[in-house]
């Protein structure tokens, strides 16, 4: 008999494991309400890549969509893609040198070295955060 090897086995896709939403406890069990709706998706090492969970946020009434999706990313090579575009999250060292870069620019000055390197810095990283 032959087994099939799944696109979980191969790697091709990331395994889904929903976290447990009852604990037993002493005496009985708890629903933890903050674990409803949260998904891990595993490597083929069962390394977790992406931690997942939709809901609707608390402040809706002042206009934010009604549901939000929040991802949670463990490693340097990963993207997100919403709609078949890549979305690029960008931490704060990334928007300072953006921000340096455009002041650069805004000014047409000579640039001093340190402000030189941060914005080599921003650049390696944005290019180096679409695998």
């Amino acid at each position: 008999m032959t087994t099939r090897l799944t696109p979980y086995d191969t790697g091709d896709r990331l395994e889904p494991h929903p976290w447990p939403i009852v604990h037993t406890e002493p005496g009985g069990s708890a629903i933890d309400r903050d674990h409803y709706g949260y998904v891990d998706l595993d490597n083929d090492e069962s390394a977790t890549v992406f931690t997942i969970v939709g809901k609707r946020p608390d402040n809706t009434a002042d206009g934010s969509p009604g549901y939000l999706l929040s991802i949670s990313t463990y490693g340097d090579d990963s993207a997100v893609e919403i709609d078949g575009d890549r979305v690029l999250v960008l931490d704060e060292d990334t928007l300072a040198g953006l921000n340096t870069l455009v002041e650069l620019a805004e000014q047409g000055t000579a640039v001093d070295a340190d402000a030189w390197r941060l914005v080599q810095r921003t650049i390696k990283k944005i290019q180096g955060a679409r695998p």
